[in-house]
């Protein structure tokens, strides 16, 4: 009977165990789900996605975060511009107060060049620069700028450039500066005391000036600078064809459009007759000022002269030469952003910040409306700021026409083959046929380095040096070597 008790009560012990742990289970089940969301339920589901509490409405992702960030800016432009300069930059901090920009001006290109590289070899340097498209010849090569990309400079994309700018943005196929102004392009001016509509074309000129011209007054319905071969290469691109593949910086000068328009020259001076072939630039110049001539092609920065001299100046495209219906592309040239290899990281974003400010049509306009220069954007002409100023909506217009000029040994080589080749087409002394062929092989030895005998074979005919003579028409870059 014992023995029945104490096995009863052991299994009653055991049973009152087992309920013990079921109800500790149970219990322990329900805290857990009185703490954690039901998500699969479709009201919790909204809970989670919409029913923020207070403290994660009120703090920031850290996703979105702006880092401090301290950058640095190097430059040598012209007075005008370095206060346009200081003044955009303060704008741009004050809108974006976690970046900090430090600005070092220099008074030349070369001053900044030498110091830039110098810097970035050792590993330090700005983390920006603005200049010329030139300083990709250097500085690719010496593996100091950074390659351009999505991955660097997400906030650029050169399609919206101008193409002329576009094809001088590359080294070896690849994207090393950003392009930021244009200037130094030539555009088509005229009186409009006597002109009310710029001509479309040269047939329209030629009659005009059959009407208009008496030497014996110094009185001209038009003039070209036949002394400068800028103004002789936009004839180039309008019968289709160039002067130089940029892909490869290989001379294309011994082509059909290079022939035409020795064809063009020799027609108008030879032919016609219509204009004189002994004209400086700086007589052309002052015969412009003075009225005395009512269409001639200048550099566009050469417009304030002009009408401060009170002429009533109209500017448009180049008229298109004869047989062919396209309008010439003079030469552009421009400044842009180069990055130091150096840069990363928060810098590298801050920079991209900066630069995607700094194309912004606002910049760009004010830019336009504060220097001698003009915008990089090239549907900038649908902002009503542009088009309600003639002088600068014409003269854009040029400028999206314009082919990027090479950089300076090139075009060097360049103007000196076509002014020498086609002052003998002008004067009678070679056909135009041999005369582009004599372009290309002329170039080709100045490029090499066969100087001493082209000037001696220029000496010997009389046709002038091969050596760069300083240019009155202002085609240099307006940059200045002038401190603040």
């Amino acid at each position: 009977m014992k023995k029945k008790i104490n096995r009863l009560n052991r299994g009653t012990l055991n049973s009152l165990i087992v309920s013990f742990t079921i109800i500790l289970l149970l219990l322990l089940f329900f805290a857990l789900s009185c703490e954690t969301p039901d998500i699969v339920t479709g009201e919790n589901i909204k809970t989670v996605d919409e029913g923020e509490t207070e403290e994660s409405q009120n703090k920031e992702p850290v996703a979105t975060e702006k880092q401090e960030a301290e950058i640095t800016l190097w430059d040598y432009l012209e007075p005008k511009g370095r206060l346009t300069l200081m003044e955009v930059i303060d704008s741009f901090m004050s809108e974006n107060d976690h970046i900090r920009i430090n600005v070092k001006h220099f008074r030349s290109q070369e001053e900044l060049e030498d110091q830039f590289e110098a810097a970035s070899l050792a590993g330090a340097g700005p983390e920006i620069i603005l200049l010329n498209f030139d300083g990709t010849q250097r500085y690719v090569p010496a593996n100091v700028a950074k390659e351009i990309t999505s991955n660097t400079i997400s906030a650029v994309d050169y399609s919206l450039f101008l193409d002329g700018l576009v094809e001088i943005s590359e080294y070896n196929d690849r994207k090393y500066i950003i392009p930021f102004r244009s200037f130094d392009f030539l555009v088509f001016l005229y009186n409009k005391e006597f002109i009310e509509e710029p001509p479309e074309n040269f047939e329209e000129i030629i009659e005009y000036c059959k009407k208009v011209n008496d030497p014996g007054q110094n009185i001209y319905g038009f003039l070209l600078n036949n002394n400068d071969a800028d103004w002789v290469i936009p004839f180039i691109g309008a019968y289709g064809d160039w002067i130089v593949d940029y892909s490869s910086d290989s001379l294309t000068l011994a082509n059909q459009a290079t022939v035409k328009t020795m064809e063009f020259l020799d027609y108008i001076y030879n032919q016609e007759k219509i204009l004189p072939s002994n004209l400086e630039y700086s007589e052309i110049n002052e015969l412009f000022k003075s009225g005395n001539v009512h269409m001639i092609i200048d550099n566009v920065n050469t417009v304030k002269e002009y009408i401060a001299a009170g002429i009533d100046v109209g500017v448009g495209k180049i008229p298109c030469p004869l047989q062919s219906n396209k309008n010439p592309t003079p030469l552009i040239s421009g400044n842009g952003f180069i990055i130091n290899i150096n840069c990363y990281g928060k810098e590298l974003e801050a920079v991209n910040e900066f630069i995607k400010y700094m194309l912004t049509e606002e910049v760009q306009i004010e830019w336009t409306l504060s220097t001698d220069t003009f915008p990089v954007l090239k549907n900038i002409d649908e902002n009503s700021k542009i088009r309600n100023d003639a002088l600068i909506l014409n003269s854009f217009q040029q400028a999206k026409l314009c082919r990027g000029k090479p950089y300076d040994k090139l075009i060097r080589v360049i103007r000196d083959a076509i002014r020498d080749n086609m002052k003998n087409v002008i004067s009678g002394r070679m056909l135009p046929e041999d005369a582009a062929l004599k372009i290309q092989e002329d170039a080709l030895r100045l490029r090499s380095g066969d100087i001493v005998e082209e000037n001696e074979r220029a000496g010997a005919e009389d046709v002038g040096g091969t050596e760069e003579t300083v240019e009155e028409g202002g085609t240099e870059e307006p940059v200045k070597e002038e401190t603040e």
